[in-house]
């Protein structure tokens, strides 16, 4: 798969979870904080599900021989889904979003950095961090009086 196409997966991606916050919110109205987590998180799994169907269920065979710690994402995608859908109403998607943006980036750099989890190392640059601070300018701009 091309970077480009990549790039283009990830635009999506990043729209959808702005439109999944507002859902979500909208969803927790009539069901409730944790409840609407359950159904977004169900309703992925389905999806997921269909597509496996699809796709081969291929490795998933291998699952008993995953380290534990790899198996964690699960807890929390599922405690950043309900923090989000907890947190829009409060103070709307843009603030909630910006605050895990740039908190990801730091992650982001370190993991890049020293990559903890062996997955791939990458440099990192003057030009990176100074990214970060401008997003860090942003997540101010975007809370302040909120």
């Amino acid at each position: 798969m091309s970077k480009y196409l990549v790039m283009f997966l990830l635009f999506i991606a990043g729209t959808f979870v702005s439109l999944q916050a507002s859902l979500n919110a909208r969803l927790a109205k009539y069901t409730g904080f944790l409840e609407s987590t359950f159904i977004s998180f169900f309703v992925g799994t389905l999806t997921l599900l269909l597509f496996l169907f699809f796709k081969g269920f291929g490795n998933l065979k291998n699952i008993s021989e995953v380290p534990i710690l790899y198996l964690s994402g699960g807890v929390l995608g599922a405690f950043f889904v309900f923090v989000i859908t907890y947190s829009v109403p409060r103070i709307g998607v843009s603030a909630a979003l910006s605050i895990t943006i740039a908190v990801q980036l730091i992650l982001g750099l370190i993991i890049d950095k020293y990559n903890p989890f062996d997955v791939s190392a990458f440099h990192v640059s003057f030009f990176n961090i100074l990214g970060v601070i401008l997003i860090f300018l942003g997540v101010i701009f975007l809370t302040y009086n909120r």
